[in-house]
């Protein structure tokens, strides 16, 4: 019988404990609120509203630098790098930039006449590493246009508009442009969000200039303007974005069609990734309109599935939520997922560039369909900020070249096999022309000729390389051949003349005897 009672005074007892855990809890949830609150009014000002983006840019640019410095000092960078060096080297020396390994003018292959002022600054900086640093900087600038649509035409609050910068600093894309060479098309994601923001406003006269940046930078873009002129258009911008849109429309058609061929040899230059609907240009759109299921298989094959992914996924699929600001840009993504292009390092994220910033846009006008309106801004639940950045960090640690899987804080130390790699580089003469590996080719590049040997190209050399080549770099771990592909070519390389003058690590540095 006494036992009731005991049980009464623990039960009580338990539920008093119960009551304060509740209360302590409820209480410390209030404070975190109340701080969190004075915090967000600290730096909801003009002062903050200035500060925090540039000071996220800065810290980017230099993360992102020392990521692609570390990875060019370990020749882990694509080997997209050399052909700018090259090309720099030629146009300091007056001669037309004819990269030996595209085989052609580097302004035919993309048309990015920006790289002309960039040449002219490599001049006086060092090539590679102002290049890299160069394309860090520009894909990190571009959270300040972000930062300016998400608290301007979107009006978020500090949270929403954090939260993207987040998103867009751990994308994959980003990442992967920031390590495969030197692409300079990554200029235009700044240009291009800045473009958009800036139409909006009166300073036209920056809508031409952005337009241009961006159009320069690669030809194809041109349809990424046009993307941009039916974006305004949708918001009843028909004034500037018409105008834009035919802007976009003519510059893609007088560089590829026109300007390229005439640098190049006749065609365009990129109709061969599209060759199996058709020959000439013509002949490929019917191609396309007369085999939708084949256009269609080629649109979702399994690479094309994963970069759509890879692109919407980080964002949570935000940009679904407002497809207008994703459809434009719709036909240049199916020509990048159509086309047969060989991956040149990191799934050619150079393709992602346009839809990139389009995405993100998108993105931020999501989060202000899904928010609330508050006193002044639009309030979205924090809930779905987190979600949004730990989705972007599983991503990042999952798919970025970046990712904390790569060991990044090993980069920039060289193997047994780099050191041999860079004692190749140094035993070529500068006036000597070559064949290497793909790690050592931005090393040597800056020659009048220069080219990459690819394990895809076969395993015997050109009978033509004895009168062409000077010296071969055989790098064994690069090409991924067996002993007996490697024996039969370096035995052809005897036969050629050539003379082994370096061996270590698996690196050889086979030279041509010079005529008598």
């Amino acid at each position: 019988m006494r036992a009731k009672p005991s049980l009464e005074r623990t039960a009580h007892s338990l539920e008093r404990t119960g009551e304060t855990v509740v209360t302590t809890v409820i209480s410390l949830r209030r404070r975190l609120d109340i701080q969190m609150l004075r915090w967000q009014a600290r730096l909801d000002s003009r002062v903050g509203d200035r500060a925090i983006p540039w000071l996220t840019a800065l810290a980017l640019a230099v993360v992102l630098s020392l990521l692609a410095l570390a990875r060019h000092r370990d020749l882990g960078i694509g080997s997209d790098l050399g052909h700018y060096l090259q090309a720099a080297h030629l146009m300091d020396r007056g001669f037309d930039p004819m990269v030996t390994d595209l085989g052609h003018n580097l302004f035919a292959d993309q048309a990015s006449w920006i790289f002309w002022p960039i040449a002219l600054v490599l001049r006086v900086l060092p090539a590679a590493g102002t290049l890299l640093v160069l394309q860090s900087v520009a894909l990190s600038l571009a959270v300040v246009p972000l930062w300016r649509i998400a608290r301007g035409p979107a009006n978020l609050r500090i949270g929403a508009a954090a939260a993207l910068m987040v998103a867009y600093a751990l994308h994959p894309s980003v990442h992967d442009l920031n390590l495969a060479g030197f692409h300079p098309e990554a200029l235009a994601i700044p240009a291009l969000m800045a473009a958009y923001l800036v139409a909006r406003s009166d300073h036209w006269w920056w809508l031409v200039v952005l337009a241009v940046v961006v159009v320069s930078t690669r030809s194809d873009l041109g349809l990424a303007v046009v993307a941009l002129g039916l974006v305004l258009v949708s918001e009843d911008n028909r004034n500037r974005g018409w105008p834009l849109a035919t802007f976009g429309l003519a510059w893609f058609l007088i560089m590829s069609f026109v300007i390229q061929p005439l640098l190049g040899d006749g065609a365009y230059p990129h109709l061969g990734a599209f060759a199996h609907f058709g020959d000439g240009a013509a002949g490929i759109l019917f191609g396309m309109l007369s085999d939708p299921a084949g256009l269609l298989g080629d649109l979702f094959a399994r690479d094309g599935f994963d970069k759509v992914l890879l692109l919407l996924a980080p964002t949570l699929f935000l940009p679904l939520v407002r497809p207008r600001y994703l459809l434009p840009i719709v036909p240049l993504v199916v020509l990048y997922l159509v086309a047969d292009v060989i991956d040149t390092g990191y799934g050619n994220p150079q393709q992602d560039v346009a839809a990139l910033a389009f995405v993100f846009i998108a993105a931020t006008y999501a989060l202000m369909r899904i928010g609330t309106q508050g006193v002044s801004r639009i309030h979205v639940d924090r809930r779905v900020l987190m979600v949004l950045v730990l989705t972007a960090t599983v991503f990042f640690v999952r798919d970025a070249a970046s990712s904390p899987y790569e060991e990044p804080w090993d980069w920039g130390r060289r193997t047994s096999t780099d050191v041999a790699r860079v004692s190749t580089s140094v035993l070529v003469g500068d006036d000597a022309r070559i064949m290497v590996s793909p790690e050592v080719y931005p090393l040597v590049a800056d020659r009048h000729d220069a080219y990459v040997l690819r394990p895809n190209r076969g395993f015997l050399p050109g009978l033509d390389w004895a009168e062409r080549i000077d010296a071969v770099v055989v790098d064994v771990e690069s090409l991924g051949w067996i002993a007996p592909e490697v024996r039969q070519f370096e035995s052809r390389l005897i036969s050629m003349d050539y003379r082994k003058r370096f061996d270590s690590e698996g690196v050889r540095l086979w030279v041509r005897r010079p005529r008598a």
